[in-house]
């Protein structure tokens, strides 16, 4: 590890670390770079982030997994993680398992049904009742008693988030186990294909932007006003042609459907794509170069049709008494990808964007009461704040200090976070699963600096141009081919997914958004390289190998 990538994993003079309570600084914290790779608003930080944590361990508790809760802490802006085992004593957490698979056998054969027929119909039902507020004619201390009450339903929708997610993930763990122990890891691989194929809301947004793509092509004159279009205070500016009206009603159709995400995970402060249209737009257009034959999508059809016969392969290369126990696990493991793509797409994605209109309702309300000079100022406050507003207290004071709290947001982000706080964990102790193979913590980066090593999640070798996207603000430069390099992808991401050549993040692992969605589009994949931002570089000529999880430079520059 070299002396700069040493010094992500403690903290430095310019990243004071502040205890809620002394004894947290005994646990392993890591910063959850996949989800919030940004520092947060100080209301998502007090509202969003505790919500979660408490629901998170409703949903542990009820599974009866081997940690009794997940710890978050907020630092400099920063989110932290930590899980928190339920004993120091290995017999102790040895005996919780054979209850926890118990559980997970019992729910797990209908975990997709489920999902679909009781859970996402009730966090629906919540976002509807979210959406349709009235806040005209109530004062401010009524729009926040509705705001303190998301609370309740963030805890809940956050208890269905780990409810539906956490079987589904522990067979994929139980399949990789079988297939791992019975035939090595090499055949790892072809197990995570079983899991491909099947539709889910990130395939399908992807789709129907490729369908609006096609549609606009073939309107010569609508794809040239399309590409010089531009969005601008929210509204789509675009020229005027025979066909603008019909596009107009499509695209607002796409935005109805599809954009109530934002490109942030659990963020208050960040519009959403409903809000501001230029991220689909720009992805919109990336779509507009590629001609029919570069369907992203055709490889996803070649999956479910190949799924089943690479099933019996794998399963023949198995001892007889594997085999049913791995027909078993596989049925199970198989409803992860719609699961966790599709429970995404409604919770971490729709279900913020609503919380964070109703929010803005309170902005609003303060901006008219002469309290706040900006409605997104609410996103600053903190939630004991926005509680005091509820119970009629006196807002004095709130406008400075949203002002100091901006300034301070604008400089947390220049800071260069530690990837771990507090007590590192014995050498010997054991992985936890989900923090390795989603989170894809634990690799050491490669101190060559030519190259670049991850998680090899996604099979095959791309030569290409590199480009450096930290945002999807400068989604706009990635052209088809180009290996996308990023600090993290999340669903906004997907449709760039079927124009880069390959993806390389600094987080994640095998089973993360980045490395699900490579797999669905047949592109390769390296996760977790901790450093892939900081050592490649804009137009650097790469090779990335994501069945070995190897990025090697090859020149400086593009060819030609």
């Amino acid at each position: 590890m070299t002396t700069a990538d040493a010094s992500r994993t403690a903290p430095a003079a310019d990243f004071p670390i502040s205890w809620d309570d002394p004894a947290q600084q005994d646990a392993a914290w890591f910063q959850d770079v996949m989800h919030n790779p940004l520092p947060v608003s100080p209301l998502t930080a007090t509202l969003f982030q505790p919500a979660f944590a408490e629901g998170a361990g409703r949903s542990i508790a009820r599974l009866m997994l081997p940690v009794d809760r997940i710890d978050i802490s907020v630092q400099n802006g920063y989110v932290y993680l930590s899980t928190h085992p339920i004993s120091t004593d290995p017999a102790v957490i040895e005996a919780r398992f054979p209850e926890a698979q118990r559980i997970t056998m019992e729910l797990g054969p209908t975990v997709l049904e489920d999902w679909r027929t009781t859970f996402e119909p009730d966090v629906l039902a919540r976002a509807r009742r979210v959406m349709d507020f009235q806040a005209d004619g109530k004062s401010a201390a009524d729009i926040a008693r509705f705001v303190v009450g998301l609370r309740t339903d963030l805890v809940d929708v956050w208890d269905i988030h780990m409810r539906v997610n956490i079987p589904p993930m522990s067979a994929v763990f139980a399949l990789e186990e079988i297939v791992s122990g019975a035939l090595g890891e090499d055949a790892v691989g072809d197990a995570r294909q079983l899991l491909q194929g099947f539709d889910n809301k990130s395939v399908e947004t992807g789709r129907a932007m490729w369908a609006l793509s096609r549609w606009i092509r073939s309107h010569e004159s609508l794809r040239a006003a399309v590409m010089s279009s531009r969005v601008r205070d929210g509204a789509l500016e675009i020229e005027s042609t025979a066909d603008t009206p019909e596009f107009e009603k499509r695209w607002q159709a796409f935005l109805d459907a599809y954009g109530w995400r934002s490109d942030q995970f659990f963020e208050l402060a960040h519009k959403s794509w409903y809000e501001d249209p230029s991220t689909p737009l720009t992805q919109l257009k990336g779509y507009l170069g590629m001609d029919d034959a570069k369907d992203p999508f055709a490889i996803h059809a070649r999956h479910a049709e190949q799924r089943d016969a690479l099933a019996g392969a794998l399963e023949a290369r198995l001892p007889d008494e594997l085999r049913p126990a791995f027909r078993q696990i596989l049925q199970m493991a198989q409803q992860y990808i719609p699961i966790a793509e599709d429970h995404n797409f409604t919770i971490d994605q729709k279900f913020t964007a609503v919380c964070r209109h109703a929010t803005l309702k309170l902005g609003r309300r303060l901006v008219d009461d002469g309290v706040l000079a900006d409605p997104e100022d609410v996103f600053y406050l903190t939630f004991d704040e926005v509680r005091a507003i509820a119970d009629a207290a006196s807002a004095a004071g709130l406008a400075a200090a949203v002002r100091q709290r901006r300034r301070e947001h604008t400089r947390q982000a220049s800071m260069q976070a530690p990837l771990m706080i507090g007590t590192p964990p014995p050498a010997d102790a054991p992985s936890d699963p989900i923090v390795a193979k989603f989170f894809g913590v634990g690799l050491v980066p490669s101190v060559d600096a030519n190259v670049v090593t991850g998680h090899p999640c996604s099979r095959g070798v791309v030569t290409g141009v590199a480009k450096i996207i930290p945002t999807l603000d400068d989604a706009g430069k990635l052209q088809p081919g180009d290996i996308l390099v990023c600090r993290m992808t999340m669903p906004a991401w997907t449709p760039l997914f079927g124009i880069a050549g390959a993806v390389v993040a600094d987080s994640g692992g095998p089973l993360s958004h980045c490395a699900i969605v490579a797999r669905e589009y047949g592109i390769p994949c390296v996760a977790g390289t901790v450093n892939g931002t900081a050592v490649l570089r804009d137009g650097m000529r790469v090779r990335v190998d994501g069945g070995t999880g190897i990025v090697a430079v090859l020149t400086e520059r593009p060819r030609g």
